[in-house]
């Protein structure tokens, strides 16, 4: 799809071009540095070079050639040595951004480049039988946002809950609740005990190593189908389900798919033995399938235990092959944490050794890093501070609702208790998503609710802000201009008002970029900015007091469209933007 700004660059490659003074292939367009005047430039150097000519004088002889369209978005040209510069034209790129934006409504930022194919996004992935906790909430926001992201671009979108009910553990919860007996409760409270027995076998374990065995035995016969352990299993898979739906709900978060580790089962015996056929795994003296190091990052590893059971890597190795059968993708994409990087270097070139996919499609790891508390200390159950994911909404959404009732006393109880909803689940998602997945996060919950500085409470109240100025116009008597009157874009001169259109016509070049990079933290930066450039535009250029009804009624369109596009941006965020706040 083209948007104003594909439109200035292809005027500007194409004018470029009809000069027959530079080969296409040498036109390479950079955007300029932020201290210079100029939306996009030119620089001469390579192409000079190839054609023997200094770059200031190519770059001179060029400007003095090009010719453009009249009604094209680029303004000026000029020289400056060996770069070209190019600005746009104020009155159109207004006219041009504005009516995209409203023309497009809820759809602007979207494109069609993924356009007939195929993106599996494995994310959020909970153990089941625990509850889900802040480790847990990391893969869930970036996943669902790249899930987002990706249908945006016209990507047919597959979001697979990859759920962690197989393996060792499974042999210790079925051998707990044999021995102590299975809880008695309901949600969040039955995984705890679920997860109290399990702590209370492994404190027993280091006393009595013959349980160790039991669980190990436990753990086989639920592979080979055990009945009672089985049907302990399936108990325990449908209890984590339900408890986990709930938080899911409050996050909007919804999966295409949520396909377990048990799901590829029956498909083990046979990935195995590929990858022995294939002369990339052995089977040493004890039985066990043994993968050796295939280059100096890549370490030996185990695909079969000597005992006959099947690892994680087993099991997602499975998991590879169904994908690629099943749906084709171009991309497979897994949001799981920094210190599963080895495991997923072994996994994907283990996974092309064997021809389970073509070269051409991406295999990757979009990593993430640990959350810290406000001591600076991780959150984890060894430290006693692990903090659950329902507890954590809980707390965002009370202290939402706090800061909802001092800063809008007149909205009603309902409106209140769903403002500070969408304001605490926001400022959650937000504080994952505003920086590079790879860095750590702190929950400092005076910065995320803080109106002011780069929060989801910021650019929701920026949102609201705009929705207000809008609703306060619709109230004036003398709303200005007839309504058939059209809108005269080319009164928006004003800098604060050209950087700030400028910037919304930049979305869809976000879009795309967080997409290639599997960055939400592009898009969520776009909005910070998008927020920032609205507050100077507010503060510099009177809407509803406009000195004429034109201008007024021009700034009113982009008012609508700044709010317009700051919604979609969070939107893909999965972040709510509330009307009122």
């Amino acid at each position: 799809m083209e948007y104003a700004l594909d439109r200035f660059v292809a005027a500007i490659q194409a004018a470029l071009s009809a000069t027959d003074q530079v080969p296409t292939a040498l036109i390479d367009l950079q955007t300029p540095k932020p201290n210079i005047p100029a939306d996009m430039a030119f620089p001469t150097f390579r192409a000079a070079k190839e054609l023997g000519i200094a770059p200031p004088k190519l770059a001179q002889d060029l400007a003095a050639t090009l010719q453009f369209a009249p009604d094209a978005l680029v303004g000026t040209v000029e020289t400056a040595g060996p770069f070209l510069n190019f600005t746009l034209h104020p009155e159109r790129l207004a006219a041009a951004v504005i009516t995209e934006i409203t023309h497009l409504g809820d759809s602007y930022g979207h494109d069609d480049q993924g356009h007939d194919q195929r993106v599996v996004v494995d994310y959020s992935s909970p153990n089941v039988a625990k509850r889900m906790h802040v480790g847990h909430i990391r893969s869930t926001i970036i996943g669902h946002s790249l899930v987002n992201i990706f249908r945006a671009l016209g990507y047919q979108t597959i979001g697979d809950n990859h759920l962690g009910d197989w393996g060792k553990q499974f042999g210790v919860i079925i051998a707990a609740i044999e021995r102590y007996g299975r809880p008695q409760a309901e949600g969040e409270a039955e995984l705890a005990q679920v997860e109290a027995l399990y702590a209370r076998y492994n404190d027993e374990m280091k006393d009595h190593p013959e349980l160790d065995e039991v669980a190990r035995q436990r753990s086989l016969l639920l592979e080979q189908g055990d009945p009672q352990a089985r049907q302990i299993w399936q108990w325990c898979v449908e209890m984590t389900l339900a408890a986990n739906q709930r938080n899911y709900n409050r996050l909007g978060v919804q999966f295409d798919h949520m396909l377990g580790e048990s799901f590829y089962e029956d498909m083990l015996p046979g990935v195995i033995q590929d990858a022995l056929d294939a002369e990339v795994a052995r089977r040493d003296a004890d039985g066990a399938v043994v993968v050796d190091a295939m280059d100096k990052s890549i370490p030996t590893f185990l695909l079969q235990r000597a005992d006959g059971a099947t690892l994680y890597l087993t099991r997602d190795l499975a998991t590879i092959k169904y994908r690629q059968a099943t749906f084709a993708p171009a991309k497979m994409a897994y949001v799981v944490g920094q210190p599963q990087e080895l495991h997923f270097r072994q996994l994907f070139a283990l996974a092309r050794a064997i021809n389970y996919v073509p070269a051409a499609i991406e295999l990757v790891h979009v990593p993430f890093g640990t959350v810290f508390d406000t001591d600076g200390q991780t959150i984890s159950t060894r430290k006693g501070n692990m903090i659950f994911l329902a507890t954590l909404l809980d707390e965002a959404t009370a202290r939402a609702r706090t800061v909802v009732e001092e800063k809008s006393p007149d909205l009603s109880d309902e409106e209140k208790d769903t403002v500070a909803e969408a304001v605490g689940i926001g400022a959650v998602i937000y504080n994952d998503l505003y920086q590079d997945t790879r860095r750590n996060i702190t929950l400092d919950w005076d910065r995320m609710l803080s109106r002011e500085g780069n929060s989801a409470t910021y650019l929701q109240y920026s949102h609201a802000r705009c929705c207000s100025i809008i609703r306060r116009a619709a109230e004036l008597p003398d709303a200005g201009q007839p309504a058939d009157a059209p809108v005269q874009y080319a009164a928006l001169t004003h800098p604060a008002e050209q950087s700030l259109i400028k910037h919304l016509a930049k979305m869809p070049w976000a879009v795309r970029e967080a997409g290639t990079r599997y960055a939400p933290f592009v898009l969520a930066d776009w909005c910070y900015t998008t927020a920032r450039e609205f507050g100077v535009f507010f503060e510099q250029c009177p809407v509803l007091r406009a000195e004429t009804p034109e201008l007024r009624a021009a700034r009113l369109a982009l008012v609508a469209a700044t709010a317009q596009a700051l919604r979609n941006g969070l939107g893909l965020l999965g972040i709510k933007a509330p009307q009122r706040m």
